[in-house]
Order: structure tokens, then C-alpha cells, then sequence
């Protein structure tokens, strides 16, 4: 078994998904502690203001974004300490599967986005819809970069409204993988997102898309 502190730092965000339940929620939590003996601690999630909870021998995948790639870890809960701060103690049980970030083709665009982060949205905040402004720099059929003056957290759920050629408002889903701030450039952040949530039909618009604007840009010279 590698060592964890070679995947994972104190504060990292990680994503967790559980096996064998009705509900294919992701949620999102913190490591407050690493042990050479493949423990690793993490604080209880947060799920819609409320605390996700599970049970002593209960599986868990625990997905943490790298630069290079996305790592997965199996994961069985071993205690729950109820301290100052309430932590999920863990034992890892597999070796770490990498993901490679598909090297799908960016297109360069200048486009608006309509953008909020639905990690803990309740009914109410269902009900009042409002969505923040951003400018998409880049997109492809994994994701997209965009840029906004608002400060968000790595593995932030986003919902997103795009425009897809002549299809307006169409919505998606991702995480944010990336976080950098140009400070002496445009003082704006800058955000990586994947992709999470993308039904056949919208890919298939975003994929023709991308492929018509790549035609476009060949003709001209600019490829």
C-alpha cells in the first residue's frame, strides 16, 4: 500500500461516494488527520445543511483531484470520534485507481456563463433561483475554465447556463477541480470545472459545437 501522505494533505478536500445505496450522492469533506497505517481521518459531511452520517464498516470511495489526474480510494469507516471536532476515521483497503484527465480538445471562446454552487441548497434556495456571471476562457466535452470575481473552493458542485451554439440556456453540472487567482493580470479567479452531470443530447450539441468552431478556426489559418 502506498504511503497516503503521498496522495493526500491535512485540509484537502476529497469527494465521497457510498456503494450500495438508493441515493448516488457525492459529498464533500475534509482530511483533518493522516496515519502511516492506512488511516486517514476526515471531518462529517454537509449535505443540504445537513450532516451526512454512516456506519462502522460501511464502504466508502473517496476521490481526491490532483494536478496530473483524479485518484480513487476504496475506503471502510472504522470509527467516529465525537470530539471538538466531530471526524470519520478511515481505513484505505486499495491501492489508488488514477484517473487521467482526458485530453479532450479546448476551444478558446469568450462566452458568458450563468453559474451557483448547489453543494447545500435547501428547498427555499431551490425556490429563488438566482445564478452569479462569469466568462467561459475555455470549453471541451469534460469541462470548461471560466472567470469570475467571486472566490469558490475546489470540489464546489456547480449548476451552470451556457449557450451551445444557436441553443440557449442549456444547464450543467461540474466540479471544480481548479482554483487560481490572477492578481496582477484582471484580479479575477480563474476555475477549472469537470464535467459531472451531461445528458447524451447536450454532449452531443457541445461535441458538434466544438467541432464546427475547430473547422472554423482551421480555415482561417488560426490551427
Amino acid at each position: 500500500m502506498q504511503l497516503l501522505s503521498k496522495f493526500f494533505r491535512i485540509g484537502d478536500k476529497v469527494n465521497i461516494k457510498t456503494f450500495n445505496k438508493s441515493s448516488n450522492n457525492t459529498y464533500v469533506s475534509q482530511v483533518t488527520d493522516i496515519s502511516d497505517d492506512d488511516i486517514i481521518e476526515i471531518s462529517f459531511p454537509i449535505h443540504k445543511n445537513k450532516t451526512i452520517y454512516f456506519i462502522n464498516g460501511e464502504k466508502l470511495l473517496l476521490v481526491i483531484g490532483k494536478q496530473e489526474a483524479i485518484f480513487e480510494f476504496q475506503a471502510v469507516v472504522v470509527e467516529k470520534r465525537h470530539e471538538n471536532i466531530p471526524v470519520i476515521r478511515l481505513k484505505v483497503v486499495s491501492e489508488p485507481i488514477r484517473i487521467q484527465r482526458r485530453n479532450f480538445y479546448r476551444l478558446k471562446t469568450i462566452k458568458s456563463i450563468g453559474y451557483r454552487i448547489i453543494n447545500n441548497l435547501n428547498s427555499s434556495e431551490e425556490e429563488n433561483i438566482r445564478y452569479d456571471e462569469g466568462i467561459i476562457l475555455d470549453i471541451s466535452e469534460g469541462g470548461l475554465r471560466f472567470c469570475t470575481n467571486k472566490e469558490m473552493q475546489e470540489y464546489d458542485e456547480l449548476e451552470m447556463i451556457i449557450d451551445i451554439g444557436v441553443h440557449k440556456g442549456m444547464k450543467l453540472k461540474g466540479i471544480i477541480t481548479r482554483k487560481d487567482f490572477n492578481e496582477e493580470k484582471s484580479g479575477l479567479y480563474e476555475y477549472g470545472v469537470r464535467f459531472s452531470e451531461i445528458n447524451k443530447q447536450v454532449r452531443n450539441l457541445l461535441m458538434k459545437y466544438i467541432y464546427e468552431e475547430q473547422r472554423k478556426l482551421l480555415k482561417k489559418g488560426m490551427l
